[in-house]
């Protein structure tokens, strides 16, 4: 492996192994790369600059030339490769400097007129996209339903798989009415905290913005409000893969199941920047004590008061749960739910104490005979 640490940003964005990673999903030179930054944090802005290049020269246009400007095009670089070594008093006698270094420097030569050829048939486009843009185009395939919070508390949202979703103030959430045979798409604009049915031949896709999240079953929170400069997401449990929207690697996704590219660990969290589209990769440290509870709540129980997890229940979602205390005071339970949206947890407790449930008027009504006194 090459001494990277030297590199300078020109240097890296042609290499091989560097360009792999910007440009595919393999996970171990995921795993080299970040590994390499977090040893050389000092070196992110040379690494940021190197990945811009290549992500410039590999998503853009390049202009299709004749064989005509093509030839024109080596003699303009090479013309001014030898104007440049006689300014610089540079011999181009054989010499073993000269013939080790010509490829290097037709190379670079090379790469600046794609790049500049680049960004004047065709400018980098940085424009956000509005939540109202996604919403109409993904109209055309579904039949969606928008739901808004105006509140200050949470609020609640059960899609149609049964995952959950904990909207925050001022976001909104649209959704199919029905999801697809192979998929699982909805569209953010806000932040809201999720916890996603287990399903791994239908993927599940937020869109938020520029930026798509893709889960197979897990819990995570996306933060994406319009005027922002930035978006986050954030994992609680399981893993996610975040890509650009309008990118090459958006397409890839779509057409396998699998979590590849850009993938985040629980407590992991990655930040981009709206305008240059570049991702930062960081470890979840602390408890963020503005965070929503449900992200801080575990979920775990070993012979506790099913009246206690009620009570867990009720204030992590913000949703009333009505039930006989006198029935169920002496039902105990031991279950692990950390990692199961809201139906899931219900019918998980309802089952391990013999009751049933159901949502009326936005209320869950727990029904049963209870547990006979120990």
């Amino acid at each position: 492996m090459f001494d990277y640490l030297y590199y300078t940003p020109e240097q890296l964005a042609q290499d091989d192994y560097f360009i792999s990673w910007v440009c595919s999903t393999d996970i171990s030179t995921e795993q080299f790369w970040q590994n390499w930054l977090e040893t050389y944090p000092f070196k992110r802005a040379d690494v940021e600059t190197a990945r811009q290049i290549v992500l410039t020269i590999h998503q853009l246009e390049i202009p299709k030339l004749s064989s005509l400007q093509v030839e024109s095009l080596k003699k303009s670089i090479f013309s001014t490769i030898d104007e440049s070594a006689n300014h610089a008093n540079i011999s181009v006698k054989p010499a073993k400097f000269y013939k080790k270094n010509l490829w290097l420097i037709t190379a670079l030569a090379a790469s600046l007129v794609i790049v500049l050829s680049v960004f004047f048939y065709k400018k980098v486009d940085t424009k956000t996209i509005e939540y109202s843009d996604l919403v109409s185009e993904a109209s055309s395939k579904y039949n969606l339903v928008e739901v808004g919070n105006l509140s200050n508390a949470v609020q609640l949202v059960v899609l149609p798989d049964g995952s959950s979703v904990i909207l925050k103030k001022g976001s909104k959430l649209s959704y199919p009415n029905h999801f697809s045979d192979d998929s699982r798409e909805i569209y953010l604009t806000g932040e809201a905290f999720f916890e996603i049915a287990k399903d791994p031949s239908k993927p599940f896709y937020v869109h938020a913005h520029e930026i798509i999240t893709k889960v197979l079953g897990t819990s995570f929170n996306v933060k994406a409000y319009p005027n922002d400069k930035q978006i986050q997401v954030s994992v609680k449990t399981g893993k996610v893969s975040v890509y650009q929207s309008n990118g090459i690697e958006a397409e890839q996704q779509a057409n396998h199941k699998k979590l590849e590219g850009f993938v985040l660990s629980p407590n992991q969290e990655v930040i981009i920047k709206r305008q240059l589209l570049t991702f930062e990769k960081k470890n979840i440290k602390a408890i963020d004590k503005q965070a929503i509870s449900i992200q801080n709540i575990a979920f775990e129980y070993e012979e506790v008061s099913v009246l206690k997890i009620f009570k867990d229940l009720s204030e992590a979602y913000n949703i009333t749960i009505v039930c006989d205390e006198n029935i169920f005071k002496n039902c105990l339970v031991t279950a692990s739910l950390t990692d199961e949206p809201l139906s899931e947890k219900l019918k998980l407790i309802s089952k391990s104490v013999e009751a049933t449930y159901e949502i009326v008027n936005g209320k869950i009504i727990i029904s049963g005979v209870g547990c006979n006194e120990q």
